[in-house]
């Protein structure tokens, strides 16, 4: 069954690709995790920096909006341009880069995630474990969300140019952790 649903994912993981929809720079530790027999990818993120809007009085899984949102390492002004005042809590976001590996058996979900622990990816842990495969989360503890506003931006642009020019100094680490273990994955 673990091969079954490793191809097929495999599969919808090369059309997404195709079609620009997987961050490019992630690609390559993509196909290195996907190479291995005992494990695949279900879903992934390089990390992004963004600002978003989470409505007070619903639900914020359905109803929040981002106003901007970036893989890359966006400008000030990028940032900037996309402030505006909405009705909510205002947010400034920096989120690491997440991988989303199935694992064959627990054996190699506990050698994943301890390599991964044991190279600074601290925050990785086991997220489901079924009779088909277990799921393992790698993560850093690397994150930033700051409330920016309520209903109106009540930061200065120091504020706003120091939370961007910190959350790119973490993206960076991050992803330089996420790199560096994934050099080192071996069946």
């Amino acid at each position: 069954m673990f091969d079954i649903d490793k191809k097929r994912t495999l599969m919808n993981l090369n059309l997404a690709i195709e079609e620009g929809l997987v961050d490019k720079d992630i690609i390559p530790i993509l196909e290195k995790i996907n190479s291995l027999k005992d494990y695949y990818t279900t879903s992934s993120c390089i990390g992004r920096i963004g600002i978003m809007v989470i409505p007070k009085d619903k639900n914020p899984k359905l109803h929040s909006k981002w106003l901007g949102k970036w893989h890359n390492y966006p400008t000030f002004d990028e940032l900037k341009s996309c402030l505006k005042n909405e009705k909510g809590y205002i947010i400034f976001v920096m989120n690491s880069p997440i991988l989303h590996i199935a694992c064959r058996n627990i054996e190699s979900a506990k050698k994943l995630l301890e390599s991964a622990i044991h190279n600074g990816l601290k925050a990785s842990s086991i997220k489901s474990i079924t009779n088909r495969r277990v799921i393992v989360e790698i993560l850093t503890t690397y994150k930033v969300d700051a409330p920016i506003g309520e209903d109106e931006i009540f930061i200065d642009d120091n504020y706003l140019k120091f939370l961007l020019d910190y959350s790119i100094m973490k993206l960076k680490r991050a992803r330089e952790l996420l790199f560096k273990w994934a050099d080192k994955v071996v069946e």
